[in-house]
């Protein structure tokens, strides 16, 4: 036996097999994976909320000691987990946080608020994400929707107001007056808040007493840091402000960076909806200064790039978007056919006939959309770019031409043959699946060779090991489970990193509740985003064994996708198991997603269901 590690990948190998229990998920790791990292706040549904932060070169904030600021009452937003905080500058004037520690980037001590990054700035922010929403409703808090607001422009900012006149503008138009100052002390009185921003140079002991008797007499602050650099001081001219005010936090000397939850491929331009909502009501979504989820805002096609990307003006605020439209992948054009992946169609083993689709899908949107007049719409369960900066969007049109935009070009492209359905968790998911459907079972367009009943028989030969992906153990409801419903151990040279839960000799990865037709995984085998070959395994073959052991019934096996799935790190949609749909099809089996539990996607067609990691 044997336990080898890639990627921070456990592989592990079979052992024998039974049933009979409830199994639950042990408070631990497996193996070298490293503790995992909870998500900060415990509060995370879907609601009438702004989607996230975007945090653009951002710093952390700390407790009064230079320490882990930890204090839920305080921290407002902390960083995604896959963040973490480095000393840019290399100075070691920087509190680095623990890999398991969450990173706050928003703090609050009374009517004074921290934030690490401008968050307002008219270059490098996309307020589609909602940033001047989330900071108008901390002004909204202390000052209850008007007020006169300075700016301060006297400490050498490099964001002034005009820097910020996107914001200004919203600010203004929502009750509040918003002034320029470089006479701070001398303009307080007639002030409700003040706005500072990566201040070049010190404030004086007046200004300073002066705004500790502003906040102390009511007045509201804003205090807004940056990342570090070597020639940026103004993390210490804040925390002079935040020493004279006695503030529970301090502003860190730091860098934030994140390779996983970025935007626009910089890791140092970081998203986040880790929102401490059951402290601080700060998040709920308003009439914003760009595109609202939900909302249909008019705009003309300027230019078709291909089936599933257009570019767009939007009437409501004059921009202009790149559109990656919502729901479904059209076949790569030939020019890009070397990003196709081929087996994410099903029945269809052919690139060079994928190619040619992906110039008729061409040509179908340049035929429904160029020049026309539609309207298009945000999704509240999806991002509102994605990593090129694209925007995310479905598009209506008149599609009859009778003064009526009653189409969703996102479905029709969809039912007309032209392109398949994108496993992701938007709310349309199902409706634009069942589209699918119908051209598949109509042989229409690019469906007219598809053949999955004769798909190539992929990996199928018998269970020696088997790949689990960020392992963790499992465990019953009362404690250690019975070894005789664990078919699968890890390698006895895995060890367990605990953070509560059982400790096992020999530890279990797979737990069998035959009784009530389910199987725990403490792991994601079958997920397609890491990096390096795991077909000499047959973890494939596994899963789909128990399926049959456990489940009497035929028909499809579905992943759950409706709870935020597609967006969350170790957590599956059907577009991360395209290696495992491929298989299946040899087997005549059928791997569809499903996100709506009633209507249209109706689990009990299957004869097995896989969810992981719910995350709404």
């Amino acid at each position: 036996m044997r336990n080898c590690v890639m990627q921070r990948r456990t592989f592990l190998k079979m052992a024998a097999a039974s049933a009979a229990s409830t199994a639950a998920v042990n408070e631990s790791d497996v193996g070298v994976l490293g503790t995992a990292r909870a998500a900060a706040g415990s509060d995370c549904d879907a609601g009438d909320e702004i989607p996230s932060l975007e945090f653009y070169s951002s710093a952390s904030q700390v407790d009064s000691n230079d320490g882990p600021l930890t204090d839920e009452s305080v921290v407002a937003v902390w960083a995604e987990p896959s963040a973490e905080n480095v000393d840019d500058d290399g100075n070691g004037d920087a509190y680095l946080y623990d890999a398991d520690a969450p990173i706050p980037v928003a703090s609050v001590d009374g009517s004074v608020y921290g934030f690490g990054s401008i968050l307002l700035q008219d270059s490098n922010i996309k307020f589609e994400f909602g940033n001047e929403e989330f900071v108008l409703n901390a002004w909204d808090a202390e000052m209850g929707g008007s007020g006169t607001v300075l700016w301060d422009e006297g400490h050498g900012q490099y964001y002034d107001l005009a820097s910020c006149s996107e914001f200004e503008s919203y600010a203004e138009s929502n009750g509040y007056d918003v002034r320029a100052t470089t006479s701070l002390s001398q303009d307080l009185s007639n002030a409700d808040g003040v706005v500072i921003t990566s201040p070049s140079s010190s404030f004086g002991s007046r200004e300073l007493r002066d705004l500790a008797d502003f906040a102390a007499n009511g007045g509201a602050l804003f205090l807004h840091d940056e990342s570090d650099y070597s020639d940026y001081d103004g993390t210490q001219y804040l925390n002079d402000v935040a020493e004279e005010l006695g503030l529970a936090y301090r502003f860190n000397d730091d860098d934030i960076n994140d390779d996983t939850s970025n935007f626009d491929g910089s890791n140092h331009d970081v998203l986040t909806h880790q929102f401490n909502k059951a402290s601080f009501d700060l998040f709920g979504s308003r009439s914003g200064i760009s595109l609202d989820a939900g909302v249909r805002y008019e705009a003309t096609v300027t230019d078709v790039t291909d089936g599933d990307t257009v570019d767009v003006q939007v009437s409501y605020n004059g921009k202009e978007y790149d559109v990656r439209t919502l729901g479904f992948d059209s076949p790569e054009t030939r020019r890009n056919s070397s990003y196709e992946a081929v087996e994410e169609w099903e029945g269809i083993e052919d690139d060079k006939y994928l190619s040619n689709w992906g110039e008729n899908a061409k040509d179908y949107a340049q035929n429904e959309l160029s020049g026309e007049t539609v309207e298009i719409e945000v999704d509240p369960n999806e991002d509102v770019f994605d990593p090129y900066g694209r925007l995310l969007a479905y598009v209506h049109y008149d599609r009859d031409d009778d003064g009526s935009i009653d189409t969703l070009y996102n479905e029709a492209i969809v039912r007309d043959g032209y392109a398949r359905v994108y496993g992701s968790s938007l709310s349309k998911h199902d409706q634009i699946w069942q589209a699918e459907r119908d051209a598949r079972d109509a042989g229409r367009g690019v469906w007219q060779e598809s053949d999955p009943e004769n798909t190539s028989e992929v990996r199928d030969r018998a269970v020696e090991e088997v790949f689990v992906s960020n392992a963790s153990s499992v465990r019953t409801s009362d404690g250690a489970i019975s070894s005789s419903r664990v078919p699968v151990f890890a390698e006895n040279t895995a060890y367990q990193e605990l953070e509560g839960g059982v400790s096992y000799g020999s530890i279990p990865l797979v737990g069998v509740d035959s009784a009530n037709w389910v199987a725990l995984v403490g792991g994601l085998p079958i997920d397609e985003s890491y990096h390096g070959d795991v077909t000499s395994f047959e973890h494939e073959v596994f899963l789909t064994n128990l399926v049959d052991e456990l489940s009497s019934k035929t028909g499809q096996i579905l992943v759950e996708g409706g709870h935020g799935q597609f967006n969350e790190q170790n957590s599956l949609s059907n577009e991360d198991t395209v290696g495992y749909q491929r298989y299946l099809e040899g087997q005549g089996i059928e791997l569809e997603q499903v996100n709506d539990f009633d209507g249209t996607g109706d689990p009990r067609r299957g004869r097995a269901s896989r969810p992981t990691k719910l995350t709404r």
